[in-house]
């Protein structure tokens, strides 16, 4: 009887490690998979941004040559280009909190995301009697 018991408490112990390690896994892999997600998401941004001040630049490159056709003035074109360049500064400057804001809100929600992770550890038995 005593044998048995002391089985029984093995068997459990063991269990119990397998899963320990098991869920530590799995918190990994979760982990993993969301760093992965923010960091494809700030990629994209990034490269978004990037490619808009590319073509920002050229438009503005271009408009201040033909605001010096315009006004017969190199200086006087890209004048107000340098002033368009200041306001657009003094924008971002203003607007810092909710620039912020809309980032932090972007990684949040990309890293809320749950799409298809409907595993045994978050199921609950009302899902798992539909499934």
């Amino acid at each position: 009887m005593e044998k048995d018991a002391e089985k029984v408490f093995r068997d459990l112990k063991e269990d119990l490690s397998t899963y320990a390690e098991l869920k530590l896994e799995l918190i990994k892999l979760n982990a993993y998979e969301r760093i992965s997600k923010v960091i494809a998401v700030f990629s994209y941004g990034l490269l978004l941004c990037a490619l808009i001040f590319i073509t920002i630049q050229f438009a503005l490159l271009a408009l201040g040559i033909l605001l010096s056709n315009r006004f017969n003035s190199m200086a006087g074109g890209f004048g107000i280009i340098a002033a368009l360049y200041f306001l657009q500064v003094a924008i971002v400057i203003y607007n810092k909190n909710r620039v912020c804001r809309m980032v932090i809100n972007i990684i949040v929600s990309v890293l809320n995301t749950n799409e298809e992770n409907n595993d045994a550890t978050t199921t609950t038995p009302e899902e798992s009697k539909q499934e």
